[in-house]
């Protein structure tokens, strides 16, 4: 049944090829005409009304202390959802009217999707606000619309939360639970976009009981779909990868321009198959909806495209230009040698997987993996001393309930901490320092919070620095700008860093010498800003492989991750051995 239900959708796509492909070019037009200025302008003007340049985890509360920027911020997330709603609905609406065979154009569409825009001046919109939300599960395997597709939980915090024992269980139990809901609501925008006297609760409540001990078929569904759709792009992708792959071997000088046209030929079909996948996906939810059987008959009759403009000689020769120049451009970007990044490569607490984390074994195992630096946190202890360690408690490393701010440094060397099958001993920073100038490592340290530090914490931090005699080799990063000041003022030779776990918009304002930004977060154009202000700019914690390419593809000055031996390989090689096909397919991704 799914695959007949699945094979009729496709036929219906197919007979109506130049209606949707014309769907897919209005939709991305009303996305980038309007849609993301909209969106752009309602956002510089809340960074406007509060005075910031950019939004990070320690100036959002700011938003929320202004009244007009609170305003706009609901402006903000109002519009976004109806753009979403748009976008969605429009392939809902365009499915329901070739099954009813009503005659329809453009006009037609756009009138019956206006007719509910009402209810996003209503107290009701919240609820789709809400819905959007849940729909992320889905929108994690591709299915979201467009404005929607960089959703997703910042890898951070899923690390972070796998470190403590039972994480993975509650993540998976909040992932399921999540997909569970949103499956339960995956009806609401065709119940409420099609019956015209439906209210967005109204359809909430028909979708809740409607995919009633229907979710697994639904899941089947989804996965069906997705799993088709993937599979028949990554052979395509292979079948028009090969010519490249021959032609760089047989005649390399002419290499560059297939390759140039070879990627300029698969982001076509990326752009428009996602449009045909929305369709399809479309009008199986619909079908499903409404109880239609893969019996039911459909209209599948050519439908003429309803563009007011018709596809004359003068729209060829503009694709035919259009085309021509992305070609070129894909050369270029092709041909364009990096060679070595020189991206120093910082290991995230030490080499956690051979030692546990911010202890001398992990220092040590980081050199041999090649790291350049070695990130570690460094916190005062109840005697004003130092020491390295992450966490405010000891539980996840020690199972112990106490906090370091209430123990000695004494009482801290003491305990063992255990991960990954390794134990050790938490260090002080002065001998986690010795043995690093011993082994000729290079320190990243974070200087962490918990809130109970002295008043001259930065100066006797400074000055064992100071005293270590490597204020002009390490860096010192902190999360908090105030104490990063402080540390510049007591010695300005000192390198900084303000890390910054979340940011939207433009790069922070900050006294540090660098921005090391969340991978989240981390954008050509911030790095632009920071190279245009004189900052280095870095990124954590990188540990993917092609989040780790991509990193060193833009060349910053650091990244952090988990993976130094990986990453090392993957520097050391960056352009030496790498095929015009391997770099087409990273283009891709």
């Amino acid at each position: 049944m799914i695959l007949n239900q699945l094979k009729q959708s496709i036929h219906q796509v197919r007979k109506n090829l130049q209606l949707y492909i014309e769907s897919v070019f209005f939709l991305r037009m009303l996305r980038v005409v309007i849609a993301m200025p909209l969106l752009s302008y309602l956002f510089l003007q809340i960074l406007k009304v509060t005075g910031l340049s950019s939004i990070t985890e320690n100036t959002i509360f700011e938003i929320f202390s202004n009244p007009v920027a609170i305003i706009v911020l609901l402006l903000l997330g109002l519009t976004s959802v109806f753009f979403i709603y748009y976008e969605q609905a429009y392939y809902f609406m365009l499915a329901h009217l070739q099954d009813t065979q009503e005659p329809y154009n453009l006009r037609t569409i756009i009138k019956k999707l206006n007719r509910k825009t009402r209810y996003f001046i209503h107290i009701q919109s919240f609820i789709f606000f809400i819905y959007f939300l849940l729909i992320l599960p889905i929108a994690s395997i591709g299915m979201s619309p467009g404005l929607a597709n960089n959703l997703y939980i910042p890898h951070f915090i899923t690390d972070e939360l796998m470190k403590f024992q039972g994480g993975w269980l509650l993540y998976f139990a909040l992932l399921f639970l999540i997909l569970y809901i949103s499956l339960r609501f995956i009806f609401v925008v065709p119940y409420f976009v099609i019956e015209e006297k439906a209210t967005i609760f109204q359809a909430v409540k028909k979708s809740w009981f409607a995919t009633r001990k229907k979710s697994l078929v639904h899941f089947v569904y989804l996965l069906v779909i997705v799993g088709l759709y993937g599979l028949l792009l990554a052979v395509t992708t292979g079948i028009l990868l090969v010519p490249l792959m021959i032609v760089e071997r047989i005649l390399p000088i002419a290499a560059p321009i297939v390759a140039g046209v070879t990627l300029s030929f698969l982001q076509i079909i990326v752009f428009f198959s996602f449009g045909f996948l929305q369709g399809i996906f479309a009008i199986v939810l619909y079908r499903l909806a409404y109880n239609k059987t893969a019996e039911s008959p459909v209209m599948v009759g050519g439908t003429k495209g309803f563009f007011v403009m018709r596809w004359s000689k003068w729209f060829y020769a503009i694709l035919a230009v259009a085309f021509i120049s992305t070609v070129v451009g894909n050369t270029v970007s092709l041909t364009k040698i990096l060679y070595q990044p020189k991206t120093q490569i910082i290991a995230h607490r030490g080499y956690m997987v051979e030692g546990v984390e911010n202890t001398i074994g992990s220092l040590k195992a980081a050199k041999y993996a090649n790291a350049d630096f070695v990130e570690m946190d460094v916190q005062q202890t109840k005697d004003l001393e130092f020491v390295v360690i992450h966490d405010a408690n000891l539980g996840r490393l020690a199972n112990r309930s106490d906090q370091v701010k209430d123990l000695t440094l004494a009482e801290l060397q003491k305990i063992q901490v255990s991960a990954g099958g390794f134990t050790d001993y938490i260090p002080s920073f002065e001998e986690y320092l010795t043995v690093a100038k011993d082994i000729d490592m290079k320190l990243l340290v974070e200087l962490k919070l918990h809130g109970s530090e002295s008043a001259d914490m930065e100066e006797r931090f400074v000055k064992m620095l100071q005293e270590a005699n490597v204020t002009e080799e390490y860096i010192v990063q902190s999360l908090d700008e105030s104490t990063i000041s402080r540390i510049k003022e007591l010695d300005p030779e000192i390198r900084t860093g303000y890390l910054v776990a979340l940011n939207i918009g433009n790069l922070p304002k900050t006294s540090a010498d660098i921005v090391v930004i969340e991978e989240f977060s981390l954008n050509s154009r911030l790095i632009e800003q920071a190279r245009d202000q004189g900052k280095g700019i870095a990124v954590w914690t990188v540990n993917r492989e092609e989040l780790v390419r991509r990193a060193f593809g833009f060349n910053l000055d650091g990244i952090i991750t988990n993976e130094p031996s990986q990453a090392y390989q993957i520097r050391d090689t960056f352009d030496q051995e790498r095929t015009l096909a391997q770099r087409v397919k990273e283009l891709l991704e």
